[in-house]
């Protein structure tokens, strides 16, 4: 297998992982989010959920995981995970999974 391959497989399942986390974390804030193409805001979510996701994400991920400029510009599953993906090393990724 070639290493782009590899590295392939190590960024979907990255991503994998870090969709599970915040449609977990946002389902226990009690937002009904299930696809990439959800809203955190259109699904209910205020500024005091915002604030308690982005807490998590520090308290799981590491300081800055999610900033939160980045959840007000790009508010859907998918671009959350793709701030994370952007903002957790991998090693704070690793810990999760």
């Amino acid at each position: 297998m070639s290493g782009d391959a590899v590295r392939g497989d190590n960024v979907r399942g990255d991503a994998g992982r870090l969709r599970d986390w915040v449609l977990g974390t946002c389902q226990d804030l009690g937002l009904p989010l299930r696809h990439d193409e959800d809203d955190f805001f259109e699904a209910g979510g205020t500024s005091l959920s915002a604030a308690k996701l982005i807490g998590r994400a520090e308290e799981e991920f590491g300081e800055d995981a999610l900033p939160p400029e980045a959840l007000f510009e790009g508010s859907t599953v998918g671009e959350l995970v793709a701030t994370l993906a952007r903002h957790v090393p991998a090693t704070a990724r690793d810990r999760e999974g």
